[in-house]
């Protein structure tokens, strides 16, 4: 016989299904975020799991690499995952970032697949802020290099103007920073203004116009007979 406890479960998860959401709330979650989160660990990424149809429990940590997290993702499950990023080719910038994963396996269900639809915004606000979101189905969508292209991209940084992919790092912040300046110095040679010339004579009473160039009703001939042509330094010297 259900007791009471079991009564209250089976409803909070049937009003959750009719809702669309997911529940989020076992502890081993809340642990594992603030762990990775958290600058004095060694956590680098936690996976969370369906327990059921809307509920998600806590499947592993890690401070392995992100091909370590990968290889916990399974083909035939939705797997949802936290991933802590930090640094790049270079060290230049040193600030760690986050990433989302959705992971739904190529083997997984069509109800299995709509229910990520729903689910997917209640997870990510209990994971927190991320810098970048992927879903995915082939974990070469996932590799270590992609990861870090989308993140380069999100965060407009040009990492490369740096390196120490030898393992022995040199700052690169004084390259960068003259690489910055001469090609502001660059553009804005080419979008200067040259200097105003103002003209200096007296201008005639009437401006002449060109009416060979503009589209006319009448024909090029006729309006050219209502044309005057002056010679304006004649007329200034006879003025004169």
């Amino acid at each position: 016989i259900a007791g009471r406890g079991d009564a209250e479960a089976f409803s909070e998860g049937k009003k959750a299904r009719a809702m669309g959401s997911v529940d989020v709330s076992d502890g081993g979650i809340s642990t594992a975020i603030a762990s990775v989160r958290d600058d004095g660990t060694d956590d680098m990424y936690a996976i969370l799991k369906y327990d059921g149809k809307a509920k998600l429990i806590l499947q592993k940590t890690g401070s392995g690499s992100m091909d370590e997290m990968a290889g916990e993702l399974d083909d035939g499950e939705v797997q949802y995952v936290l991933l802590r990023v930090e640094g790049g080719r270079d060290q230049e910038s040193k600030a760690v970032k986050f990433v989302f994963i959705t992971w739904v396996g190529a083997s997984v269900g069509g109800m299995a697949k709509g229910r990520v639809a729903s689910h997917k915004m209640a997870v990510k606000d209990a994971l927190g802020w991320t810098v970048v979101d992927i879903q995915a189905d082939d974990k070469d969508d996932i590799s270590e290099e992609v990861i870090r292209e989308k993140l380069k991209k999100a965060s407009g940084a040009n990492y490369d103007l740096g390196s120490n992919a030898g393992g022995n790092y040199e700052s690169k912040a004084g390259e960068i920073q003259a690489a910055g300046r001469n090609n502001y110095q660059t553009l804005e040679k080419e979008s200067n203004i040259g200097p105003v010339v103002f003209e200096t004579r007296a201008l005639p009473k009437e401006t002449p116009i060109d009416l060979g160039g503009r589209p006319m009703v009448a024909s090029a001939t006729e309006g050219k007979k209502n044309t005057v042509i002056r010679d304006e330094g004649a007329k200034m010297k006879g003025e004169e």
